[in-house]
C-alpha cells in the first residue's frame, strides 16, 4: 500500500482530503504543522501533499527538506493564494504539482494518482528487498513496514556491503578496508561492535560469525 503524507492546518479540510485519499486505497499520514511533518521525513512516503501556509513555518521549507533527502519523492503544493510567484517559487524549488484553494477533493485524488503512476516504477527499482527489510540505496535508508530504521551511515555501509556479497565469507580486514578505508588504524574488533549493533537493530538480517576469520551474510 502506498503512503501519502498530507500536511494541512485546516482541520476540516484535512479530514475530508484524508477520507478521499484513503477511499482510493492509500495509507494517509496527517500533519497539521511543519514540526509534525518534519518528524515524518525518515518514514517512507510515496507522495507528499503540502500546504504552503503552515502555522509554524512554510511549506517551501518542508519541500526543500524532502527533496534534499530524495529528489525523486513527488510533492504537491497547496496554496490559499493564487499568486503566480508562489507557483514559480514552488516549481523552482522542485515541487511536482501545484493546486490552489478552493479545489474539489476529487481533483487532488486525480493529481496524486497521475504522479504516482509516473514515479512508482522508478521507486520500486531503487528498493532492494532483503527479507522483511527494504534497502533504499539512494536515500541510504533501511525500511521495515515503511518505517525507517535508526541506522548510522557506517552501519548502512556494512549492511550494503554484505548484501552485495551475499553468502561470501568476509574477513574483518576486508570490511575495514572497504568500509573504514585503507588509512584506518585501530583494532579489528571495532567491526564486531558494529555487527552487534546491526544484529540488535535488524534481528532478521542474518549475519553468521566465522570464528577466527570474519562474517558471512545469509539472505
Amino acid at each position: 500500500m502506498q503512503t501519502i503524507c498530507l500536511v494541512e492546518d485546516e482541520q476540516d479540510l484535512l479530514q475530508v482530503l484524508s477520507i478521499y485519499l484513503e477511499k482510493n486505497g492509500w495509507n494517509v499520514l496527517s500533519c497539521t504543522n511543519l514540526q509534525e511533518a518534519q518528524n515524518k521525513l525518515l518514514i517512507h512516503v510515496d507522495c507528499w501533499v503540502v500546504d504552503i501556509m503552515l502555522p509554524d513555518g512554510s511549506g517551501f521549507e518542508l519541500l526543500k527538506e524532502i527533496k534534499k533527502l530524495n529528489d525523486n519523492t513527488p510533492v504537491i503544493l497547496i496554496s490559499a493564494r493564487g499568486e503566480s510567484i508562489d507557483r514559480v517559487i514552488g516549481f523552482e524549488i522542485g515541487c511536482d504539482d501545484y493546486i490552489t484553494k478552493p479545489f474539489l477533493p476529487a481533483e487532488l485524488v486525480l493529481r496524486v494518482k497521475k504522479i504516482l503512476q509516473t514515479t512508482s516504477r522508478t521507486d520500486q527499482t531503487e528498493l532492494i528487498k532483503v527479507g522483511p527489510y527494504k534497502i533504499d540505496e539512494k536515500r541510504r535508508m533501511i525500511l521495515l513496514d515503511s518505517q525507517g530504521l535508526d541506522v548510522t551511515s557506517r552501519e548502512f555501509d556494512i549492511i550494503q556491503f554484505f548484501v552485495k556479497h551475499n553468502q561470501a565469507a568476509i574477513p574483518r580486514e576486508l570490511l575495514l578496508q572497504q568500509v573504514w578505508g585503507e588509512d584506518y588504524f585501530g583494532s579489528e574488533r571495532v567491526v564486531d561492535n558494529y555487527i552487534k549493533r546491526i544484529r540488535q537493530k535488524m534481528p532478521h538480517f542474518h549475519i553468521e560469525t566465522i570464528y577466527g576469520f570474519g562474517y558471512r551474510c545469509n539472505i
